[in-house]
C-alpha cells in the first residue's frame, strides 16, 4: 500500500508541475516570442494553443484523481472538519483547484474564440488573445498559491 501512496503522490506532484509549468512556459517563453515575431495569430501559434489545452486537461484529471485518492486515504482527513491547520489548507487547496479548473475552462473557450475571430476579425482576435494571457497569469498565481498550501500541509 505504501508503494501505491508513493506513486499517487509522485503523479500528483508531476501533474501539478506539468499544469503550472506549462502555463508558466506559455506566459514567459511562448507568448513573448510570438509577440516579438508578430506571429501571435499565425496558424502555428493557433495549433500550439489547440494542442496545449488537451495536455493541460490531462494534468487536471490526474490531479483530481490522485488528490481525491490521497485525501480519502489520509488519516488526518475528516469530512467537514476544518479545525486543524492541515484541514484548512486542504480546504483552501480544493477551492483553489476549483478556481483553477474554472479559469482553465474559460481559457479553453477563449482559444476557440480566437480561432473563430482570426478568419474575419483580427481586432477581435487580438482582444481575445489579451484575455487569454490574463487568464493564464491568473492560473499561474492560483497554482503557486495552491503549491504553497500543499507545502504547508506537508509540514503541518
Amino acid at each position: 500500500m505504501d508503494f501505491v501512496l508513493w506513486v499517487s503522490r509522485v503523479m500528483h506532484v508531476v501533474s501539478a508541475v506539468v499544469w503550472i509549468g506549462g502555463l508558466i512556459f506559455m506566459n514567459t517563453v511562448l507568448h513573448p516570442i510570438l509577440h516579438h515575431r508578430h506571429e501571435t495569430l499565425s496558424p502555428t501559434a493557433l495549433a500550439i494553443r489547440q494542442r496545449f489545452f488537451p495536455f493541460l486537461w490531462s494534468g487536471f484529471w490526474t490531479l483530481f484523481g490522485t488528490g481525491v485518492f490521497l485525501t480519502l486515504l489520509s488519516p488526518r482527513f475528516l469530512w467537514f472538519d476544518v479545525s486543524t491547520t492541515w484541514s484548512q489548507l486542504l480546504t483552501a487547496k480544493v477551492v483553489l483547484f476549483l478556481l483553477l479548473w474554472f479559469v482553465s475552462w474559460q481559457a479553453a473557450r477563449v482559444v476557440r474564440n480566437i480561432e473563430t475571430a482570426v478568419s474575419g476579425e483580427p481586432e477581435t482576435a487580438e482582444a481575445w488573445l489579451r484575455a487569454l494571457e490574463a487568464l493564464i497569469r491568473r492560473s499561474i498565481v492560483l497554482g503557486i498559491i495552491s503549491l504553497l498550501c500543499a507545502g504547508g500541509m506537508a509540514v503541518s
